[in-house]
């Protein structure tokens, strides 16, 4: 007997599919590109921060997956495209081409991916967490289905040590007049792998993240379990279906924006990526669309005189936060110095009240009218 309303879940996901259904084939290969991306960030939040250089310091862009130093980037996105159903591997082959990723994942990594992967394909109908969650008898064509054979693989997964996942605990930390208590959490375990297969595999296209790392804790009851799987796989449908209203939302823009141009431009493409990944350098621009340093350049103008972008120190383009009104640029007031033209107005403005309260103070016999 199913202990919660899945009626709300099964809309969310049920209304998840039909975006994905009825989409465009341009929105369907940007939303593909987007969950690449997204997979990275899931990856970060349940693998944890990492060490990244000597001095162990976290990337400074650590959930962009085409800025971040983070070096087990390339590792998440090479198995993705050598693993991935053929619309995310697609998309994982241009990040690798952006970001020239060459180094996969070391051996440990792999047997947690290996035992993922079986524990998907395995047809089971699922232990204790499927069935808190009511999922036990929902079949193949209903909108949970894809969530069933996740809670199925973790009830396999959790009677292995390496996704065992502990609880944190508190410590007390002495400093010279007291001591303080610190909350130390626990060490990541594999459910960052159990995530990186259902993305590849496509078990609830596009979600990423679909199950949190609470399912994996023995110290837990079924019913917390399940609660936690229920209510983090509702958030991550619903922020997806938003994921897929601003990807049509910002196509549409670029389209708008881009109208003048000529249907051989490959600025369009670039809109593209950005729409996707997020903020990206000219370079991998370039890679992405087989262009040369100078065709990039010619398309990064392109967006930025059309408002879509900001061109930054070091190549990087950046997307504007709001669509800018782009016209001719008639005069000096209306074009790229229009902040210094005004601060230069309001200094001369500023230095003709002071020569007028000069003037003001000279006596009449002996000033003279200046002008």
């Amino acid at each position: 007997m199913p202990i919660f309303d899945l009626t709300s879940l099964g809309y969310a996901f049920g209304r998840l599919a039909g975006a994905v259904r009825f989409a465009s084939p341009e929105i369907r290969k940007v939303a593909s590109l987007a969950t690449v991306a997204d997979a990275w960030r899931a990856y970060r939040r349940d693998a944890g921060i990492g060490d990244v250089g000597p001095a162990h310091q976290p990337s400074t862009d650590a959930l962009s997956i085409l800025l971040t130093d983070d070096p087990r980037r390339d590792a998440v996105v090479l198995w993705l495209a050598a693993h991935g159903e053929p619309p995310i591997a697609d998309a994982a082959e241009v990040v690798v081409r952006m970001v020239n990723a060459t180094r996969g994942f070391e051996a440990d990594a792999l047997a947690l991916l290996n035992a993922a992967q079986d524990a998907v394909a395995q047809a089971a109908a699922g232990g204790c967490l499927t069935g808190a969650c009511g999922l036990a008898d929902v079949g193949p064509n209903h909108p949970l289905h894809g969530l069933a054979r996740a809670a199925a693989a973790v009830d396999v997964l959790i009677r292995a040590a390496d996704f065992a996942e502990g609880a944190g605990h508190e410590t007390l930390l002495p400093l010279p007049s007291r001591s303080i208590r610190h909350y130390v959490a626990s060490e990541p375990a594999g459910c960052w792998a159990l995530n990186l297969v259902l993305v590849a595999r496509g078990i609830v296209p596009p979600v990423t993240g679909l199950v949190p790392r609470t399912v994996f804790r023995f110290d837990l009851a079924d019913a917390e379990r399940a609660a936690a799987l229920v209510d983090h796989s509702n958030c991550e449908a619903l922020a997806t279906f938003m994921t897929f209203e601003r990807i049509e939302s910002a196509l549409g823009r670029g389209r708008d924006s881009l109208a003048g141009l000529s249907r051989n431009a490959r600025a369009r493409d670039a809109w593209a990526l950005i729409v996707a990944a997020g903020p990206l350098r000219r370079i991998q621009l370039a890679r992405a669309l087989g262009l040369s340093r100078a065709g990039a350049d010619i398309q990064a103008d392109a967006l930025a005189r059309a408002g879509l972008v900001t061109l930054s120190a070091g190549g990087r383009i950046q997307p504007t936060q709001r669509q800018l009104l782009v016209e001719q640029y008639a005069t000096l007031e209306d074009g790229p110095l229009a902040l210094a033209t005004a601060d230069l107005d309001a200094s001369m403005a500023d230095i003709d009240r002071l020569l007028g309260h000069s003037r003001c103070l000279v006596p009449a016999s002996g000033g003279s009218d200046r002008r």
